[in-house]
C-alpha cells in the first residue's frame, strides 16, 4: 500500500473525493496526511529490525555542534553522558552542545519515508492513521473500532516480522550477555547492542 493509496483510503473513509498526487491543495488530503506523518512517526520511535542502525560516527560542524537529522527519534551513545536535545548532541556531563571530537553512537532510530517502510509497517500505520482520521473528522466509534481492529492485526505481523528479522533469542537480551560474558554492566569492552526482544 503506497502512501497515495494510503492517503485516498482515509479520504474515502470519511467521505470525501480520491486525489491523483500526494502534492495537492485539497484539504481534506492535507489533514490525512498530517495524520499519517504523526502515526508513522509514532510507529517507528519504538525501533525495528528496518529503522535502526549501528556503530555511527558522528563529527562536529565548523562550530563545534553535532547536528542530527530530523528524522533521528532516539540514539544511544557510546559514552552515556550523551544525549540528544532538539536536533543536537548534548553532553550531560559537561553540560554543553560544544564536541571536539568525533562520538560513536551505537545504536540510531529514525524514521523512513514510507516508500522505503516495509509493507507490513506501512499497513499497520496505514489502518492506524485511518482509525484517528475517523474519530477526528467523523467520531464514528463504529467504524474507528473496526479500524482500530485491522490495525491491531497488522501490528501482529509487523511483530512477527521483528522476530523473524531480527532472530531474537534468550542470550540477545543485553543483561543475559553481559552476564554469560563476566562482564560489568556498561563495560566499555563490552558495549554492544542486540536488539530489543520484548517486541
Amino acid at each position: 500500500m503506497n502512501e497515495l493509496e494510503t492517503l485516498n483510503m482515509l479520504l474515502r473513509l470519511i467521505g470525501s473525493s480520491p486525489v491523483n498526487s500526494l502534492n495537492t491543495d485539497h484539504p481534506d488530503a492535507a489533514n490525512a496526511k498530517a495524520t499519517m506523518k504523526r502515526v508513522s512517526r509514532r510507529v517507528q520511535r519504538k525501533g525495528w529490525w528496518c529503522n535502526i542502525d549501528y556503530n555511527l560516527l558522528l563529527s562536529p560542524n565548523d562550530q563545534g555542534a553535532i547536528i542530527v537529522s530530523d528524522t533521528v527519534t532516539s540514539l544511544v551513545a557510546e559514552n552515556n553522558c550523551y544525549v540528544l536535545r532538539g536536533n543536537r548532541l548534548y553532553d550531560k556531563q559537561l553540560q554543553t552542545a560544544i564536541f571536539t571530537a568525533d562520538v560513536v553512537i551505537t545504536r540510531l532510530t529514525y524514521v523512513l519515508d514510507w516508500d522505503d517502510m516495509p509493507q507490513v509497517m506501512q499497513e499497520t500505520t496505514a489502518y492506524s492513521a485511518a482509525a484517528e482520521f475517523v474519530r477526528d473528522e467523523l467520531e464514528d466509534a463504529s467504524k474507528e473500532q473496526s479500524l482500530q481492529a485491522d490495525a491491531g492485526k497488522s501490528f501482529l505481523d509487523l511483530k512477527k516480522q521483528e522476530l523473524e528479522e531480527g532472530q531474537y533469542n534468550i542470550f540477545s537480551n543485553p543483561r543475559i550477555a553481559r552476564a554469560r560474558g563476566g562482564v560489568a554492566p556498561y563495560a566499555r569492552s563490552n558495549k554492544r547492542f542486540y536488539g530489543d526482544p520484548d517486541v
